[in-house]
């Protein structure tokens, strides 16, 4: 076959012979394209554009990662105000008011919500509170390998 013509082939003679045994054959019929073939075509591609598409992924991941940074500086903030609250009692709190409204009640209430923490740590041991947070840690990684799995099959019966 040439490049952009309708030859078969490139000989003449074979090419003749193709066309008379596909003639005898009413081979290959043209046929009308299935109706509502833009409309339908339409329907499908997605409402936005792959640009419009990355945008938003970028600022869902991006979000995503500001939610996450938050939820990490809350931890280690229980962390530090637990860890003040056991050797130095309520004094941070104090600093900022009578701990009843605020600031003060902010801190006051992550010293007292990491108090129970701490006092787990000292009386169930350092090495077994060590060893239920690791396997709680894999119980979470396991936990999302599973949610994040998707079936095949939902793939294959897609319109």
């Amino acid at each position: 076959m040439g490049y952009r013509d309708d030859r078969l082939s490139d000989e003449e003679r074979a090419e003749a012979a193709l066309r008379r045994a596909l003639a005898r054959l009413e081979e290959p019929q043209a046929l009308d394209p299935p109706p509502a073939l833009v409309s339908r075509t339409n329907r499908r591609l997605p409402a936005m554009t792959p640009a419009r598409a990355a945008q938003t992924a970028r600022t869902a991941a991006l979000v995503q990662v500001f939610v996450r940074v938050g939820v990490v500086t809350l931890a280690l903030l229980v962390l530090v105000a637990g860890v003040l609250s056991v050797f130095a009692g309520d004094w941070l709190a104090r600093l900022f008011g009578d701990g009843s409204n605020g600031f003060s009640r902010t801190l006051l209430t992550l010293q007292l919500l990491a108090k129970p923490l701490w006092h787990t740590i000292g009386v169930g041991g350092t090495l077994q509170t060590v060893a239920m947070v690791a396997l709680a840690a894999v119980g979470v990684v396991v936990w999302w390998w599973l949610v994040r799995q998707r079936p095949g099959y939902a793939m294959e019966r897609a319109p």
